[in-house]
């Protein structure tokens, strides 16, 4: 299974080490993010720079896969448009119950 694997980014100039390794280093500063941008938002200061920031964190490997790659098949390019949506809608929801949350505690 390696093999095939290692095979298929091979074919599509895709390095596994180097798209594990992003995730790995935006991870932090995605989580950092996050609660800069749930303190941004109780305190109604300007989000646009931090969900721009938070986005990017999260979509960076997706988006190295989709520069980088080469011959990409179309399920490819549906899984990632999945990810990214289905994970960025998660967080989001992650994000407003935290807000919600803290408002009924005030």
């Amino acid at each position: 299974m390696i093999d095939y694997l290692n095979g298929v980014a091979e074919t599509h100039h895709v390095n596994p080490l180097l798209f594990v390794l992003i995730y790995l280093v935006t991870t932090v500063p995605f989580l950092l993010i996050s609660g800069w941008l749930f303190h941004h938002i109780r305190r109604q200061k300007p989000l646009a720079l931090l969900v721009f920031l938070w986005a990017l964190c999260y979509t960076a490997p997706y988006l190295y896969v989709l520069a980088v790659g080469r011959d990409l098949p179309p399920w490819v390019y549906v899984m990632v448009a999945l990810l990214i949506c289905g994970g960025l809608g998660l967080a989001g929801r992650g994000l407003k119950q935290r807000l919600d949350a803290a408002r009924r505690n005030d």
